[in-house]
């Protein structure tokens, strides 16, 4: 059995009261009482959240932070949307060195979206409340979710398209939204005479509020019960047993500089790549991420604001030190290098909505490095990109004419293959962590009908160890909708480790006459208008041999303003995780198994993976005959491992157009 705590860093039950004042066993008791103040807060946050985003996608997050002699601290966090959990402290240090503290009265709640003070973007409200103790703020409650909409052109929040921040959403620099428990009705007149959908925004804050009400009491509680100064010992003692884990964890890297570098698909307004680069520099137990080199910032809105380096720190903190809590000790081994005025550090008043594609790729470049770093226990990158499509519209529905409505699904991807086994499928992006909404809420709630959320064929990247399969995700409109699709990896798939494949790229169709006998098939084009992505001369996805963009709408995955009408539809395809290690070493009982369960078809399976099954069953004379004939073709450079995609598409693109900007 592993061994966890004081015993696994050292620090037995003497040293604990020599360093902390307490006893280990009231320190540990604190460390996860602490945790569970904020789980509470969290699911009080769910329970009452109004829109889909927070009850069912649960992209929200809940922390508790402690006055430090080195300022905010967080000591406990509960997240749904991991990310939150690392930008949480930036937020409250910067919202708590601007507020002037004499003026805080107990039942104060602050609002905060702004991305140049720790907000990730304008569409994530983030609302603290500091709890008094003796006349002093000693602790700050932070919850924080994304609303449905906040103004700006496009609803939900997602700009494509927009160059500045004046052109996106509602922006509040730390604003007081309840004084003294009771709401400040200009700031609510606001923020809710600037929406589209102020019911569900209204219901969200409300939670959001609440939950820090929940916090509050709780964490009083304890506070009484065990003391203010043993319980912020045990906020220190559960940081720093964060640190020695997160330390260890980075101990076991060689030092050494490990670069990569990716490129986004492009900003949504021109078609030029954006390069990013990462130098991982690993010393001792403490580990530098480098983002020089990387492009500058760009015209879109694909630019973040400088917290982007605290994605990265997810992605190594799943491999190095996956079971320890997320607090500010995580952090402290950590250190980044951010050029201004680059993509990853953009300068005010940049357009910054866009922060999935950025986000996702930057943990994928922390797990190449750490592949690169740790050969025997390489992860293949997940798909890349959330594949992320906002809806919305005004329903006609019986009942609820003229009434406003807003949705928000994440289809998800495939997490890659790794050295233990097969990455995981029809996940979302690790660097969220989030779910899918619940289908029957979407269809009860708004003019949709989801047709089908399923996994996608062949999109799985092959290796030794496969990649997680990808989604494919289709919607039928009641009522005029309008769409905005956010993704990227449309021009390539995530990419394998250790000579596994990629998965299949980002794809969009609009579909037309959309119904429960035409349409359903994803393999078949009859019905559908190719949006993007990379197509043969024939209308057919094609990763490898086809051209992006050919015959296509659009030259970008991400797109603004879609107008379907009834009985219209979009289909979205998200490319499953690359793959791990030589494909013509997977066993065949494994590759037989994912035929029978549809993750890939026979004849794909032929191409990338040697195996000739008959009649359902394998052949096995001819499938080592076929493996050895490849891994010769594989010498000579006459073949290579194919990124992931159907063989077996039908019908022609019922429309053909010219390709535009």
């Amino acid at each position: 059995m592993e061994p966890t705590g004081t015993e696994q860093h050292g620090l037995d039950a003497t040293q604990a009261v020599a360093r902390y004042g307490f006893d280990v066993v009231d320190l540990e008791t604190l460390r996860y009482g602490l945790i569970e103040v904020a789980r509470d807060m969290h699911e009080t946050l769910m329970r009452g959240g109004f829109s889909p985003i927070v009850r069912d996608v649960r992209d929200c997050t809940a922390c508790i932070h402690m006055r430090t002699d080195e300022g905010w601290q967080m000591i406990s966090s509960w997240e749904g949307c991991v990310q939150h959990a690392f930008t949480s402290p930036h937020i409250v240090n910067f919202t708590m060195s601007e507020w002037d503290e004499s003026t805080l009265r107990d039942g104060d709640v602050i609002m905060v979206n702004d991305p140049w003070r720790g907000a990730i973007h304008c569409s994530d409200i983030n609302v603290l409340r500091p709890v008094i103790i003796d006349g002093r703020a000693e602790f700050v409650l932070h919850t924080t979710s994304h609303v449905a909409d906040l103004g700006g052109p496009i609803p939900g929040g997602f700009a494509n398209g927009t160059r500045t921040s004046f052109e996106e959403q509602l922006k509040f620099p730390p604003t007081l939204l309840y004084a003294e428990g009771v709401p400040v009705r200009p700031a609510f007149n606001h923020l809710l005479e600037n929406n589209r959908v102020p019911h569900l925004v209204l219901g969200d804050v409300r939670a959001l509020s609440g939950s820090l009400q929940v916090g509050a009491l709780r964490l009083e509680d304890v506070v009484e019960r065990y003391g203010l100064d043993k319980v912020k010992a045990g906020g220190n003692y559960g940081m720093d047993m964060t640190e020695a884990a997160m330390r260890a964890g980075i101990a076991r890297v060689p030092d050494g500089d490990y670069k990569v570098t990716d490129f986004l698909d492009d900003d949504s307004l021109t078609p030029e790549p954006i390069e990013l680069v990462m130098t991982v520099k690993v010393r001792g137990d403490s580990m530098e991420i480098d983002y020089s080199g990387t492009s500058r910032q760009p015209d879109g809105n694909v630019g973040t604001a400088w917290i982007e380096s605290t994605r990265a720190i997810i992605g190594a903190k799943f491999i190095l030190d996956p079971s320890s809590p997320v607090n500010s000790g995580t952090l402290r081994p950590v250190e980044a290098i951010m050029p201004p005025g680059s993509a990853v550090c953009v300068l005010p008043p940049s357009s910054c909505s866009n922060h999935v594609d950025t986000g996702s790729r930057v943990v994928n470049m922390m797990t190449q490095a750490m592949a690169e770093a740790l050969s025997e226990r390489a992860i293949a990158c997940d798909s890349g990109t959330a594949g992320m499509i906002n809806i919305s519209g005004i329903d006609t529905r019986t009942g609820r004419e003229g009434t406003p409505w807003a949705a928000f699904s994440l289809p998800g991807g495939g997490w890659g293959g790794t050295w233990a086994g097969d990455g995981l499928s029809l996940c979302l992006v690790s660097m969220g962590n989030c779910r899918s909404s619940v289908q029957e809420h979407v269809e009860r709630e708004n003019p949709l009908i989801v047709w089908e959320h399923e996994l996608m064929p062949d999109s799985a990247g092959v290796g030794e160890n496969r990649g997680g399969a990808g989604a494919v995700y289709t919607i039928g409109a009641h009522s005029t909708t309008v769409v905005t699709v956010t993704g990227d990896r449309s021009r390539a798939g995530a990419p394998g480790v250790q000579g596994g494949g990629r998965g299949m790229p980002f794809y969009a169709w609009r579909l037309h006459d959309l119904g429960s006998s035409t349409g359903l098939d994803p393999l078949d084009q009859t019905n559908a208008e190719p949006l993007f992505g990379v197509f043969d001369s024939d209308g057919h996805p094609s990763p490898d041999d086809g051209e992006f963009g050919q015959g296509t709408a659009h030259q970008t995955g991400k797109i603004a303003q879609i107008v379907l009408q009834p009985g219209q539809g979009i289909r979205l395809v998200v490319g499953g995780g690359g793959g791990w290690g030589d494909p013509l070493e997977r066993a065949t009982a494994k590759v037989l198994l994912d035929v029978e369960d549809g993750v890939y078809s026979a004849a794909f399976v032929e191409k990338a993976f040697g195996v000739v099954i008959d009649g359902g069953t394998i052949d096995e004379d001819a499938t080592r005959e076929r493996r050895a004939t490849m891994a010769r073709d594989r010498d000579n450079g006459s073949w290579t491992v194919p990124s992931a995609c159907s063989l077996d598409w039908t019908g022609l693109p019922r429309i053909t157009v010219e390709a535009s900007a």
